[in-house]
């Protein structure tokens, strides 16, 4: 593990041991993370005649869980102790793209994949970054990588389908700085994608 991370590894694994010792002592529960609200100008003046589902993205393990990650190496992913998302990654991410779609008010109606109500058109996505890399000289960069497709419910077409990577360097390697660092790419995916789907549904009305 490179400098960076494991001081911050080794910081959060003391701070752990300073609760008092019993001959069998209960471990601290981990600290459950969230991203920061969703917060900006609104990006549409009108909603697009459209119900829109947004599916929990897809990932594999280690994504689909809730630990927070860390990639000290190419080849390497570490967990940070003592520290776990609310959720699991995907649920996280699910969540906060909902919030972005309503805040924008760019469709009629913007629901999850849990809800039973009927929607148009569904986005689909599969989760492939959503970590922390030390760049040595760069510093400590979060990843956050998202494909997505816009779906017909009627047809069961893709629409539209779009890759998209966003890095946001991360100003110390604290819990806080992390965070921070999550919360700013994630904003910045949630507002790509909004554009994206935005423009994807008026180019599919019109044909």
């Amino acid at each position: 593990m490179t400098i960076g991370l494991r001081r911050l590894a080794v910081y959060i694994s003391a701070a752990t041991l300073t609760t008092a010792c019993t001959v069998f002592p209960t471990p601290e529960p981990p600290r459950a993370l969230d991203l920061a609200p969703y917060a900006s100008e609104p990006m549409q003046e009108a909603p697009r005649p459209v119900s829109l589902r947004i599916d929990t993205p897809l990932a594999s393990d280690p994504l689909d869980s809730a630990r927070v990650l860390l990639k000290p190496s190419l080849y390497e992913f570490q967990a940070l102790p003592a520290v776990r998302w609310r959720d699991s990654i995907p649920v996280v991410v699910r969540d906060y793209l909902v919030q972005s779609f309503r805040y924008n008010g760019g469709f009629d109606n913007v629901v999850t994949d849990t809800s039973p109500a009927f929607a148009s058109h569904t986005l689909i996505s599969e989760l492939s970054a959503f970590h922390a890399e030390n760049r040595h000289s760069e510093g400590i960069t979060v990843v956050v990588e998202l494909h997505t497709e816009v779906m017909g419910n009627r047809t069961r077409r893709s629409q539209c389908s779009k890759s998209q990577r966003v890095e946001q360097r991360a100003e110390s390697a604290s819990v806080d700085a992390l965070m921070e660092a999550f919360s700013e790419s994630s904003r910045a995916l949630a507002e790509a994608t909004n554009r994206w789907a935005y423009a994807c549904l008026a180019e599919a009305r019109q044909h």
